[in-house]
């Protein structure tokens, strides 16, 4: 039964942002997960006597200045040449102009062919031993904003056709739109499997309830980079009956796994209660992540009465969450940080004279309410004037970064410091009262 893995998204030595800031943060094995997951790639496809392995795009993060990052594709894919596993890649959007991709030379495959497809045109690997045949195109530039399909060539009759495509097909979030077509696009080609990169969440595009239906698959990067790609994180294997029908399964690749840890607080009255849910849920997510590296980020949400000492001692429980965590798990957890989107009960902050002290706040504050919604281009703009002095101040890394900038003057910004703002200008005034 011939078999190949599907691959995507390698994003090898990718920028992580912000790790050095964080105390305890286990900086170096992040940093070099991408590439314990690639060597993962590279085993199980030795293990298992694969007879082909298809990368869709993105092997590097960038035109990267340190060739190293190079090298260690070059010696990985060579372990797979040297074992007889042929390797056919594109590069996307992210390695499209890198030096590295056009200057670094790749070992040959063990029939003599390149490695990496041509951007120029749509190119085939055939590989008769095995019966497959790979159709593709790298991407020339970094934007790829045409469909693509319409180059690459019919079908071969009696071989099992694999298409290679870097591609957002009909657009998915947080990806840019690149190489767009349809699956129906996909399917009048007539291949057997489309293997497709790009997008980061595993993902099927196919008929899934016609049995005949070619699959057309994202496999999803095989290392997860930052919270918001949480799972498992690998490739895909595709096994090939001999009636041509292929099957095709999940293998988690990553070292370290991304997670989210949402915690409902609305039933919740005792800060005590929180420590217990969070251990509950840690456990049960270390023992799924298995001996893998558990970085997580903390979700309070709900409608609760913790909500004024959740604002006032935030830092004091993410550090007692983080004592936890390492009770529980040691070095294979580490907290990332907690997010704060509790509310107070509507009664909570309304006992109070509306002349005095906190009426005049809550005046004040339903002022800035209605600027952050308000449709009068005149307004916002004045509040941005009220903030541009506290923005000047802030470090470049929050309000440039690519994940979750601080963005102080959006709506949404401007309702969560409000609501945040409540519970901790309430105390101040009470206290002063008192």
């Amino acid at each position: 039964m011939p078999t190949f893995i599907h691959a995507a998204d390698l994003h090898l030595d990718s920028p992580l942002q912000r790790l050095k800031a964080y105390e305890g943060a286990p900086v170096d094995q992040i940093r070099e997960a991408a590439r314990r997951a690639l060597e993962n790639l590279v085993q199980l496809a030795i293990e298992r006597e694969v007879d082909l392995v298809v990368i869709a795009g993105d092997l590097y993060d960038g035109d990267w200045q340190d060739h190293n990052t190079g090298l260690f594709f070059v010696s990985q894919v060579s372990k797979l040449v040297r074992h007889g596993i042929p390797v056919v890649a594109i590069s996307g959007n992210h390695d499209a102009q890198s030096q590295m991709t056009r200057s670094l030379p790749l070992p040959k495959n063990p029939d003599g062919s390149d490695i990496m497809l041509s951007s120029r045109k749509a190119e085939s690997r055939r590989f008769p031993e095995s019966g497959f045949v790979v159709h593709g195109r790298s991407f020339g530039n970094r934007a790829e904003t045409e469909n693509m399909l319409p180059g690459y060539p019919a079908a071969d009759g009696g071989m099992f056709n694999i298409g290679l495509l870097h591609t957002s097909l009909t657009g998915a979030e947080g990806h840019d739109n690149y190489a767009p077509c349809t699956p129906a696009d996909l399917v009048a080609k007539q291949y057997q499997y489309w293997a497709l990169g790009h997008v980061h969440t595993r993902g099927e595009h196919h008929d899934q309830t016609d049995p005949t239906a070619a699959p057309i698959l994202f496999s999803g990067n095989i290392q997860g980079r930052h919270p918001r790609e949480t799972g498992p994180k690998g490739c895909v294997i595709v096994d090939v009956a001999s009636d041509g029908k292929p099957t095709h399964s999940f293998h988690p690749l990553d070292v370290v796994r991304w997670e989210i840890c949402p915690l409902d607080l609305s039933s919740v009255e005792r800060i005590d209660d929180l420590y217990d849910r969070y251990s509950v849920w840690l456990r049960d997510a270390i023992e799924q992540a298995e001996d893998r590296i558990l970085v997580h980020r903390v979700r309070l949400f709900g409608t609760t009465k913790l909500h004024g000492q959740l604002t006032t001692d935030l830092v004091g429980i993410e550090n007692s969450l983080r004592a936890i965590a390492l009770n529980i798990a040691g070095e294979q957890s580490w907290l990332e940080r907690v997010r704060l989107k509790t509310t107070l009960p509507v009664g909570d902050l309304q006992d109070f004279d509306p002349t005095g002290p906190l009426g005049c706040l809550e005046t004040v504050l339903a002022e800035w309410r209605d600027v952050a919604t308000t449709e009068d281009d005149e307004q916002p703009h004045e509040l941005h004037e009220a903030l541009s002095d506290l923005i000047r101040k802030l470090p470049d890394e929050l309000t440039n970064a690519q994940l979750d900038p601080l963005q102080l003057t959006t709506p949404e910004m401007l309702q969560e410091l409000v609501a945040a703002a409540r519970p901790l200008l309430h105390a101040e005034l009470r206290q002063t009262e008192g």
